[in-house]
């Protein structure tokens, strides 16, 4: 066994046009499973258990959240040059 984390994805990001509305919703949904409010910083909440899973956020460019506006999948890597 590998004291490695067995996941490939580090995180999941939705983007909203109805941020505090959805804010609330996950807060409310995600206790249900064991989840908590990790980080927040202007415009986006991370909620999960230990660690930053799943993001609420106002798309960065400023622009209405769409299908793929705000939306993003991060993928865990061992090392910058996995990355690059």
């Amino acid at each position: 066994m590998t004291d490695q984390n067995p996941s490939i994805l580090s995180h999941v990001s939705l983007g909203s046009n109805r941020f505090d509305e959805a804010a609330a919703f996950y807060d409310q949904t995600l206790s249900t499973l064991g989840c908590k409010r990790i980080m927040a910083h202007p415009g986006a909440i991370a909620w999960g258990r230990e660690y930053p899973e799943f993001w609420l956020q106002t798309p960065i460019d400023g622009q209405p959240a769409s299908i793929g506006n705000g939306t993003h999948i991060g993928f865990f890597a061992a090392d910058k040059a996995s990355v690059d």
